[in-house]
């Protein structure tokens, strides 16, 4: 049992800013000292989440609001003098779910010794198994078995008979919990949503759907996003539904030189990264070219376990796509971004594409930052190191990871 002097506790609320753009608050005071949290509206409110760490878990408990239950969650506090309204405020008054986190804590620890690289997943009472895996169009899910109790108390892996599972959505929500090891620290991360995941109680569901869409909630939280190192997840269509197709000019992918190394400089993967722009759609954050990696490098075996390629997928994205419009001109890419979102790309562009990725030099990167070296020459001497000018700027995440990562 870990000393309760050891134990932190924190609480959340994420709402929306700006153009509905999620961002987590921290509200530990009111929760510890039990005072109400002010909102601009009722329907401010989107989601909870309690983080609870001790030397061995931590266990993060998000609960995601519908429209109508933060209508019912926050109150509507008047104060009058007499008969005269003087305020009016909305206020939610933030509860700490010790009891929801100390069993999300004590069921990871159960786990402890079946847990490798993949995720546990346990959904009505059922344990599966799930693999993260690098698609095409971005990190899924996969299902690859699921686990038994033992009469010894411990657990037992078979394979999964299918590649997926379907449940209906029960009428008070969904609830699922995830259970990793964190590759950054000796941690295990516990991880149990609440709610609906934009579905009506009654409705089919997929686990690895669901099981994506959740982690996805907590995404916008720095301290899982770093401390699971998961990325964001592309989710499949919902069962029944079908991807909406779209025009296509046919694909660019090439293929990148790359080296990795982690934050201390240790040789971490070599060989090429496939890369594909998306002729069909934009980044959704940055309007730019969509582009995807798939990895095809050798990794050293010392790093493999502790090591992922997710963590250096953003980077690289930012270093090939700086790498594009080095080579075929920013004016151009930023055309070309406007005909994909138009759905008029013509095979002029597309081959102007495939021309400007031919022979792209070779990336050197850790998870922080990214630059540019020549190809390696025949002649066997080392790699010259270009001017300062053309290296690529580190990722924006660099402060937040360093901050999240000194409060453990």
């Amino acid at each position: 049992m870990t000393p309760t002097s050891r134990i932190k506790e924190e609480f959340y609320l994420r709402r929306t800013v700006g153009d509905d753009v999620p961002l987590f608050v921290d509200a530990t005071r009111y929760a510890r000292e039990r005072t109400p949290y002010p909102l601009s509206a009722k329907r401010a409110l989107k989601a909870t989440c309690a983080v609870r760490t001790d030397d061995e878990v931590v266990a993060f408990s998000l609960r995601d609001y519908t429209a109508r239950q933060a209508e019912r969650e926050v109150e509507h506090v008047e104060d009058t003098v007499g008969t005269t309204t003087v305020t009016r405020s909305n206020v939610l008054r933030p509860r700490m779910p010790r009891a929801t986190l100390r069993e999300l804590a004590e069921a990871a620890r159960a786990f402890s010794a079946v847990l490798g690289d993949e995720l546990i997943v346990e959904l009505e009472g059922d344990l599966y198994v799930l693999a993260v895996a690098d698609r095409g169009d971005g990190a899924g899910l996969d299902l690859v078995g699921r686990l038994a109790a033992t009469l010894g108390g411990g657990h037992a892996r078979t394979g999964a008979a299918d590649t997926d599972a379907e449940f209906k959505i029960p009428t008070s929500g969904v609830r699922l919990r995830v259970f990793l090891r964190s590759p950054v620290r000796r941690r295990l991360v516990a991880y149990a949503f609440s709610g609906y995941l934009a579905r009506r109680p009654g409705e089919l569901e997929t686990l690895t759907r669901a099981t994506a869409l959740a982690l996805n909630s907590a995404h916008d939280l720095a301290a899982f996003r770093l401390l699971s190192g998961l990325g964001r997840f592309e989710a499949p269509p919902a069962p029944g539904q079908e991807a909406a197709p779209g025009p296509s000019a046919g694909p660019v992918a090439f293929s990148v030189p790359v080296r990795l190394a982690t934050g201390d400089g240790t040789p971490a993967a070599r060989g090429d990264v496939v890369a594909e722009i998306d002729m069909d759609r934009l980044d959704p954050v940055t309007g730019g070219l969509l582009v995807h990696l798939r990895d095809e490098l050798t990794w050293n075996p010392a790093v493999v376990g502790s090591v992922r390629f997710e963590s250096y997928r953003q980077v690289l994205r930012e270093a090939i796509g700086g790498l594009i419009d080095a080579s075929f001109g920013a004016g151009a890419v930023r055309d070309i971004a406007y005909d994909i979102m138009l759905g008029d790309v013509d095979r002029v562009a597309v081959a102007g594409l495939r021309a400007a990725t031919a022979g792209l030099p070779v990336l050197e990167a850790t998870p922080a930052r990214a630059e540019v070296r020549p190809r390696r020459p025949e002649t066997g001497r080392p790699d010259a190191v270009l001017p300062e000018a053309v290296r690529l700027a580190p990722s924006r995440t660099d402060a937040e990871i360093a901050g999240a990562l000194r409060k453990l």
